[in-house]
């Protein structure tokens, strides 16, 4: 008789009697990243009560996954990070630095909830200013490994404190501050070290926050590094993450890194008092094969003329540019077909440096080789206060599609879009009708369609009663792969 015996091992037995057997082991699971979104910091601007920052992840959680946040604020206010589907965050690391009175943290939720998609960070008291999140989803990450750490210093490598894991296999999660006075930095770069190589996840160049992750192949202690452009007073956090097979990556197009970049010049947004840099150079790690750049701002009407990058990617503007009273603004780029990089560069040229303007970069995975569908737009005025949709729609030619949208008003403040998803970050204490630096009181979001159905704006304010004046608006559709 021949018995056959399958499970983790199988033994095969023949009627000679010999035997052999071959051991089947599962390999190891490796985390990918699902989602990634960076905000804009508060720069001087104080908090009041709940004293919380509000942001969104591109995309709703998948069962299973983790998601780490990394944020800066000013002095050393007790942090809580929760979520929208009440999934248990802990702060893992929180470096005070007593030089430059800046604090960096991480904290970490495992096996979160599907849907979960608003991150709150929030402190016991005003946090004082300087506040800026960041937020990545991985699957396949089940925990930390050990402490974290903490570190800061001045130059242009920056070290995060020895990390010694408990097996190898680990991610290494690295939030890097730069703390000029102005908060820019020239450049990041990815670290470049034995044993792991280092991924860029968002590279903040006007307000001087970044991160990384890679997984390190070694049980040696690791002090993560990240390099900077430019000598400056800097702050740095990282922890380790256990690996392991858990939740999983959402099939179809998404959104994989969304930064909001200020580019300021009046001090109540975050500015000078001096036009912004022109060209502008900003930096958008990435690796999906479509880069969107929503685009808009006022107090002086600047367009963008042109932008290149580091892959020669050829951007396009998508649709017409909105203008308004010589104020509000509203433009789209993006680049199909995209060669996108960890390291990606980019150049912006502007008709002039006068203005606050905000810009949402999205990068996104599984669209189409010729991906763009339609633009449309408008302008106008509110006179009655209420909700405010816009004069125009937008019906996809196929299913599937991914639709950005935005306005740009001269009151009130954004706090939701109709049946799309919402992307604009707040902060509790801003004002009413800004300037701000954090996406300026206006609004941005998306959605990834399922049918043909014709998409509507409809744009919700944060206060009723107040009308939100002159207006510009536009919306970009783009098709999947296949």
């Amino acid at each position: 008789m021949v018995v056959l015996a399958l499970a983790s091992a199988m033994a095969i037995t023949g009627c000679g009697g010999s035997s052999s057997s071959v051991s089947t082991t599962p390999a190891p699971a490796v985390p990918a990243l699902v989602q990634h979104v960076s905000g804009s910091s508060t720069r001087n601007n104080s908090f009041s009560n709940p004293f919380c920052y509000f942001y969104q992840l591109p995309g709703p959680t998948t069962a299973g996954n983790s998601v780490v946040v990394g944020f800066t604020f000013l002095n050393s206010p007790t942090p809580t990070v929760t979520d929208d589907k009440n999934d248990s965050y802990t702060i893992e690391v929180n470096h005070f630095d007593n030089v430059d009175g800046v604090s960096v943290a991480i904290a970490a939720a495992f096996g979160v909830a599907a849907g979960a998609r608003v991150i709150s960070v929030c402190f016991n008291s005003d946090p004082g200013g300087f506040v800026q999140p960041m937020a990545t989803e991985f699957d396949n990450v089940t925990g930390v490994d050990g402490p974290g750490t903490g570190n800061q210093g001045n130059g242009m490598s920056v070290t995060a404190g020895s990390l010694t894991p408990s097996v190898s296999g680990d991610l290494v999660y690295q939030v890097v501050a730069s703390l000029a006075a102005s908060r820019s930095q020239s450049s990041f770069t990815a670290g470049s070290q034995a044993n792991i190589t280092w991924n860029l996840l968002s590279a903040d160049l006007m307000d001087g926050l970044a991160g990384q992750y890679g997984i390190y192949n070694s049980t040696s202690a690791i002090n993560p590094t990240m390099g900077m452009g430019t000598t400056q007073d800097w702050a740095s956090a990282a922890i380790l993450l256990k690996t392991g097979s858990s939740g999983g990556v959402p099939a179809g197009m998404r959104i994989i890194h969304l930064v909001h970049e200020n580019i300021p010049e009046h001090v109540a947004s975050g500015g000078t008092g001096n036009p912004f840099p022109n060209p502008l150079p900003l930096q958008f790690p990435s690796s999906g094969n479509l880069l969107v750049a929503m685009i808009g701002g006022g107090n002086n009407s600047e367009t963008v003329t042109s932008m290149t990058d580091t892959s020669n990617n050829t951007w396009t503007q998508a649709g017409a540019t909105q203008v308004i009273a010589g104020n509000d603004t509203a433009q789209s780029y993006y680049a199909g077909n995209a060669v996108s990089a960890s390291n990606l560069h980019l150049t912006l040229n502007w008709s002039g440096g006068d203005g606050d303007f905000t810009i949402f970069f999205y990068d996104v995975i599984g669209a189409a080789a010729s991906p763009l569908d339609t633009a449309v737009g408008n302008t106008g005025t509110q006179a009655v206060a209420g909700n405010l949709a816009m004069p125009f729609t937008i019906t996809p030619a196929v299913a599937d599609e991914i639709i950005f949208a935005q306005v740009i008003w001269d009151f009130n403040t954004a706090n939701g879009l109709l049946e799309l998803d919402f992307d604009t970050n707040t902060f509790s204490g801003e004002s009413q009708s800004g300037p701000e630096p954090v996406d300026e009181n206006n609004g941005w979001g998306h959605v990834i369609t399922t049918t043909t159905a014709t998409v509507q704006f409809t744009w919700t304010p944060e206060f009723p009663g107040l009308a939100v004046g002159n207006w510009a608006g536009n919306a970009v559709a783009f098709k999947a792969a296949n």
